[in-house]
């Protein structure tokens, strides 16, 4: 934190420009002037208030900047939904009652169920990943667990339980703290992670081809409605009108502000895809990114011992996984029951009636044992080097 705050200070061509003005005499010395006093006001503000509030903010306020994070998502979330009630359902239906076609009332219907669908689950997963306990690491641990040592809280902990600085303890197979939830992303949440994350991606990109249109038009049919010269208005529809507008602003802006919001979102679910895919935590991904690079030195090659396949890593994420499927995916998925893990997701992660537990209990975890074309390849590997 020392050293950016001192990186905040340098001067340099674009945080203190030049004064450059096209005046000449006394008009070239007030112009330079103010081009002066307008550069240390600008560095003022954004390099010695706005850097302290920031930094205030994380180091002293953490917890109630994440609370209001949270508040902040559950309005937002809440705005849109309620918009979509309020707009442009009434829209719909005036569509349908108007021309009585069958084919409007047969989009609202499936528009009905897929939107409550996906309303749904993100509130579930939400929840889940706000109320859930990540992952306690249970005191004291089985003899029989592996463990390290904690290097903050001093006790033992399991095999990829690490501490989070924020929550002041250890968490089961902890991939990060995410501000957005208050909640570390552990064991038990980071599935709800994920998909809180899917099904966002989902519900931006439905709206926008669903009711994007319709809402914008919307909006500006309400803030010109009142813009009619002939029309004659009294101070109460004035002011009615005026409310209106801004309420109807403030929700344009937000469902403009769910297009940078959707790249971000993406970006999110490539990385933790990827990670999901190498059996590997976001931790544990620059933990093993070392070891691989210190072992390539002694013309090693290090292998994630969780790494049972891009396959086999995701059925067990995601929970659809039983111990009868091991043999299928070991035998190179060449007798895959599609139909049956179309079946699983469908139960337990479409319908949110999942009953297969996460990951165990977190404290012992199963690892890959390297079959004879896996230690071929590294053997290949560690000649090329």
């Amino acid at each position: 934190m020392a050293s950016l705050i001192a990186q905040c200070f340098i001067w340099d061509e674009l945080t203190f420009p030049k004064p450059r003005s096209t005046h000449s005499g006394l008009r070239w010395v007030a112009a330079v002037l103010a081009q002066l006093i307008y550069s240390i006001a600008n560095l003022l503000y954004w390099r010695v208030f706005m850097l302290g509030f920031v930094t205030y903010v994380i180091d002293k306020r953490r917890i109630a900047f994440a609370r209001f994070l949270v508040g902040f998502a559950v309005v937002a979330i809440g705005s849109i939904v309620a918009s979509i009630y309020a707009c442009l359902v009434p829209i719909r239906l005036s569509r349908w009652r108007a021309t009585r076609d069958k084919s409007h009332l047969l989009w609202l219907l499936v528009h009905a169920v897929l939107g409550h669908l996906v309303v749904l689950n993100i509130l579930v997963h939400f929840m889940c990943g706000v109320l859930r306990d990540p992952g306690r690491v249970p005191q004291p641990l089985p003899l029989e667990v592996s463990r390290t040592m904690c290097s903050r809280c001093q006790l033992p902990r399991p095999l990829r339980s690490h501490h989070c600085g924020v929550c002041g303890r250890c968490v089961l197979r902890m991939d990060h703290h995410c501000p957005w939830l208050n909640n570390c992303v552990g064991l038990r949440t980071h599935r709800h992670f994920y998909l809180l994350l899917v099904y966002l991606w989902i519900g931006i990109v439905y709206l926008y081809f669903a009711g994007w249109r319709d809402f914008m038009s919307h909006v500006q049919d309400v803030c010109s409605d009142g813009d009619s010269p002939t029309r004659e208005v009294n101070d109460s529809e004035t002011w009615t009108h005026f409310a209106n507008c801004v309420v109807h602003r403030l929700l344009s802006a937000l469902f403009k502000s769910t297009v940078p919001l959707l790249a971000f979102i993406t970006g999110l679910l490539i990385w933790h895809g990827f990670l999901i895919s190498r059996g590997e935590t976001f931790i544990e991904y620059y933990q093993n990114k070392s070891a691989a690079r210190i072992l390539r030195r002694h013309r090693l090659i290090f292998r994630n011992p969780f790494d049972f396949g891009a396959i086999s890593n995701w059925l067990r994420f995601l929970g659809i996984e039983v111990s009868s499927d091991e043999k299928v995916i070991r035998e190179k998925l060449r007798n895959l029951p599609v139909w049956t893990y179309v079946k699983r997701t469908l139960l337990s992660v479409v319908l949110l009636l999942n009953s297969q537990p996460f990951d165990g209990d977190g404290l012992e975890f199963k690892t890959c044992e390297p079959d004879i074309d896996r230690a071929l390849r590294d053997l290949a590997l560690v000649d090329d080097c």
